[in-house]
């Protein structure tokens, strides 16, 4: 069990609302992401970093084995930090670990004085949209609200297999959201950069796409993918960064 328990501990529930009416059937080939989003209260931030380095000291002391990643954002309102960890199958939220609810009434009163907000949500791989990346330590998240879920996947599939054919180097880690509202994303892509520095020199998936099918062609997926969203916030984005030290690998 990976980073569930923490989210458990901290009060939330798992917001598995309603599936999404964008994608009716889930694509059960890809491993599951848990991301836990937790907003810190303003002035907290030092301390809570301090606080998770301290229940991840007690679980290496306990021996627990999970590992997530943690990443920060980047502009926008307030601190937010994203817990990620990965899961084969939903079967892993069956089990308890010991090591964690130990460590947890060890450090609840700490830990929970200094979030403001916390939201749990879970999203399926989908391999044959994503790269490869690895070693990256920025990303930007790309978020989608789908209103035609054939259109979009048809017409993502399309340009995703174009840019893999044409080598484009910025292929991104697509996700379709499990269990997610009204208000929250039907899929996301996080595309990778080494660092910020990287982006100055990233050409975009559009220009690529000129590139590898032609300004005829690529107008007309691009125009085919945005009448496939909903027309109230229909996309939003978020630049984060990846905090190696409230990470955890288990040999913290």
């Amino acid at each position: 069990m990976k980073y569930m328990q923490l989210i458990l501990a901290l009060g939330t529930c798992a917001l598995l609302a309603a599936g999404s009416t964008a994608f009716a059937q889930e694509n059960n080939d890809g491993y599951l992401l848990e991301i836990t989003k937790v907003g810190v209260k303003i002035g907290h931030d030092m301390k809570f970093n301090e606080d998770v380095k301290a229940y991840h000291q007690c679980l290496v002391e306990r021996e627990y084995e999970g590992a997530w990643s943690a990443w920060s954002n980047v502009g926008g309102k307030g601190r937010e930090y994203h817990f990620v960890s990965t899961m084969d199958n939903w079967a892993e939220l069956d089990s308890v670990n010991e090591a964690v609810r130990a460590c947890w009434s060890e450090h609840h009163d700490s830990l929970t004085s200094h979030a403001r907000s916390v939201e749990t949500y879970y999203a399926r791989h989908m391999a044959d949209w994503s790269g490869d990346a690895e070693g990256y330590s920025v990303v930007r998240l790309h978020q989608f609200r789908v209103k035609d879920g054939r259109a979009f996947r048809e017409t993502v599939g399309t340009i995703a297999g174009t840019l893999k054919e044409a080598e484009y180097p910025q292929m991104g880690n697509w996700y379709n959201v499990m269990g997610n509202d009204s208000t929250e994303p039907d899929y996301f892509v996080v595309v990778p950069y080494n660092n910020f520095a990287a982006m100055d020199d990233s050409t975009s998936p559009y220009e690529a796409l000129v590139e590898a099918a032609g300004e005829a062609r690529a107008e007309e997926l691009w125009e085919q993918f945005g009448n496939s969203l909903r027309d109230d916030s229909e996309y939003f984005t978020a630049l984060l960064r990846r905090e190696d030290d409230l990470s955890y690998s288990g040999e913290d």
